[in-house]
């Protein structure tokens, strides 16, 4: 059996080399008998003050009572000096067991005394003295269980010295009534050790089930902690990659638009279409880091917005003139259905218009020739404002989408795609719109079509 859900034994302190769980127990059990020892103490010596009173009145003035209630206070101040030396100290797990020893020692020099109230005072003969010490030595035994039940060592030698004196004295005394009494007794001090053993057995399964939950708990932020910081790691290294790889790229780019831009009497006609294709590619190159850079920084939280004021409507005539080469290519029809109240936007709009054209690249990806794409904005019921991109492409499945909205990710649609992606278009526009409180909503059936919609807040409309 694995050592940290091996039964503890409740009677002793663990040992050298226990578990960890099984020592922050035992050091919560320690906690719990002294948090509870002060009011137990109040109601012992208002009890033990009674018992004199009443032993007081029934047999007059006695030095043996006010010896024996003298010993008994300084016992529970010794006892209540121990509590609050214990709460000054707030010691860790590693002095719980030392302090669990000043409590059981404690305790026993408590039943002492109890023990010795019987042996100085008990008076079988008396029928008022036989009620009142044995009332009191069940209730002080059964009362004792709240306590020190959380150290069961404790309660054992508690019982011990406090009701074996009885027993014998009631035994000694002879008679039907005292045998009956000591038998009785004995009975009920091993229902008392039964039920301390099951409410100690308990409450350490329920202390050790509370540590293992925090332990897992602990344990899960610290994974939780080493990923946040593995991902941020990643996200920097990606973003200084990016960075770096994008010089090359535009001297690449800048140069085959040099050699493009000569005269064809200078090069041969394949000498130019190797120089297109360098800067088709270089360019595709470094749409894609952008993409990974974008990403990055958002990941890292260095993403930061540049802030101003544009119209809804221009924004989205800039994309459509923008995508209108692919989609004639591609041979679909593209419809504008904006409502004639767009308001202007305070955000980014650089930002806004890179994850509208991801909507409208995805929309022509997955659209084939003769479909068609619709481009619609309009005011939202709470004041924010939806633009809208719908195509009747090949759709996905609803259960598809989640992983869609994920970094790299590419639905297999079953189709051969003459543009393949990186799978960063929805991340980056989910990612877009929320650095400006908005969010990213996409409902698509197979066959059917796509609807993606980039819903900005109330907040970011200018009224």
């Amino acid at each position: 059996m694995d050592e940290a859900a091996a039964p503890t034994d409740i009677l002793r302190a663990p040992r050298e080399g226990a578990s960890e769980i099984a020592r922050r127990v035992f050091a919560e059990r320690v906690r719990l008998f002294y948090r509870q020892l002060r009011a137990a103490l109040g109601a012992s010596t208002v009890i033990a003050i009674l018992l004199v009173t009443v032993l007081w009145s029934e047999s007059g003035p006695s030095m043996r009572l006010l010896g024996w209630i003298a010993a008994m206070i300084l016992v529970q101040m010794a006892r209540l000096l121990l509590h609050a030396a214990f709460m000054r100290a707030s010691p860790g797990v590693e002095a719980a067991p030392r302090w669990a020893r000043f409590a059981v020692t404690s305790t026993a020099m408590s039943g002492a005394c109890w023990g010795a109230s019987i042996l100085l005072f008990f008076d079988p003969s008396s029928p008022t003295n036989l009620i009142v010490m044995t009332m009191t030595a069940t209730g002080m035994a059964a009362g004792g269980i709240a306590v020190l039940a959380t150290l069961p060592l404790a309660y054992v030698l508690y019982l011990a010295t406090h009701l074996p004196p009885l027993i014998i004295l009631l035994a000694a005394a002879g008679g039907f009534v005292n045998l009956a009494f000591a038998v009785g007794f004995i009975f009920f001090i091993l229902i008392l050790l039964s039920a301390v053993r099951t409410i100690g057995t308990t409450l350490d399964e329920s202390l050790r089930l509370r540590f293992e939950r925090i332990g897992m708990i602990e344990h899960l932020e610290e994974a939780r902690a080493q990923a946040e910081s593995a991902s941020r790691a990643k996200s920097e290294f990606l973003a200084m990659m990016t960075h770096e790889l994008k010089t090359p790229l535009n001297s690449i780019i800048g140069y085959a638009e040099l050699i493009t831009e000569q005269p064809s009497a200078t090069r041969g006609d394949k000498f130019g279409d190797y120089a297109r294709d360098i800067h088709s590619g270089a360019h595709n190159l470094l749409a894609l880091i952008n993409d990974i850079l974008d990403l990055s920084k958002a990941d890292a939280g260095k993403l930061d917005l540049q802030e101003g004021l544009f119209s809804v409507g221009a924004t989205i005539e800039r994309c459509r003139l923008m995508i209108q080469p692919r989609v004639d290519e591609g041979g679909i029809e593209l419809r504008l259905e904006l409502a004639h109240d767009l308001p202007a936007i305070r955000g980014d709009e650089r930002l806004i218009r890179h994850a509208l054209l991801n909507l409208l690249s995805n929309a022509v990806k997955f659209t084939r020739p003769g479909g068609l794409i619709r481009i619609g904005a309009r005011r939202s019921p709470d004041g924010g404002v939806v633009i809208e991109v719908t195509d009747s492409g090949i759709g996905m499945a609803p259960e598809d989408i989640p992983r869609a909205l994920e970094p790299f990710q590419q639905i297999d649609n079953g189709l051969k795609r003459e543009r393949t992606g990186s799978g960063l278009g929805l991340t980056l526009a989910k990612r877009f719109a929320e650095l400006h409180r908005g969010r990213i909503e996409v409902a698509s059936r197979p066959g059917v079509g796509t609807t993606a919609r980039l819903v900005m807040p109330a907040d970011r409309v200018v009224p």
